[in-house]
């Protein structure tokens, strides 16, 4: 499958770090550099909006088969890449957002929703792209994605940040799994907490 996709989109070839200059400012497939014949067996290119689109889905379904199969490598900067091609549509749905924001946005907010990591996606897009002034913007779009995301669990080995768990879902600064199972959240005088039974809450 990955290799079918491959041939006949040559933008989903590789890991994606040396692809997303190409992806990001859909530049020729003649710039793409692990790919040969450049264009693939459709002599494709990226050169509109719906067909930025299916390069994002298109590395998508190709990362989704790498992880399941269990691969080597990671996943990062694969989704930095079908970040770029899904920040081409956002620039072509919103032509006065600037570029260089709706790719790198778009990119922060899904690495981010899979890998639970806002600030150091942000710090990594910023500066390995060459732009620190939009640090402020990706980090609101790590964010989001942060909080968006965060109870849902897409991969398997996924591990659950406490922290976020305790900044979400509290209540009053209780937890709100301590108020669903029957605790009340209050301590008495002699430290212990009183449980409320099901019904009267």
């Amino acid at each position: 499958v990955i290799a079918g996709i491959g041939v006949c989109i040559p933008a989903t070839v590789s890991w994606g770090e040396e692809e997303f200059q190409t992806i990001a400012t859909m530049g020729p497939s003649s710039d793409l550099p692990h790919v040969w014949p450049t264009s693939g067996a459709l002599n494709f290119e990226m050169n509109t909006w719906w067909k930025a689109l299916l390069v994002g889905f298109a590395k998508l379904i190709c990362i989704s088969f790498t992880v399941a199969g269990g691969y080597r490598g990671g996943f990062i900067f694969p989704f930095f890449a079908a970040g770029a091609a899904f920040g081409q549509v956002l620039d072509a749905i919103f032509p006065h957002l600037p570029n260089q924001l709706a790719t790198l946005c778009f990119a922060a907010g899904i690495n981010v929703a899979i890998t639970r990591t806002s600030l150091a996606t942000t710090l990594i897009l910023a500066f390995l792209s060459g732009e620190p002034c939009a640090t402020p913007a990706i980090l609101m779009a790590s964010l989001c994605s942060l909080f968006a995301t965060s109870y849902m669990t897409f991969l398997k080995t996924q591990i659950a940040r406490s922290d976020m768990d305790h900044t979400l879902y509290t209540h009053g600064g209780t937890s709100h799994s301590r108020l669903t199972n029957g605790d009340s959240g209050e301590d008495n005088e002699d430290g212990s907490q009183d449980v409320i039974p099901d019904g009267e809450h």
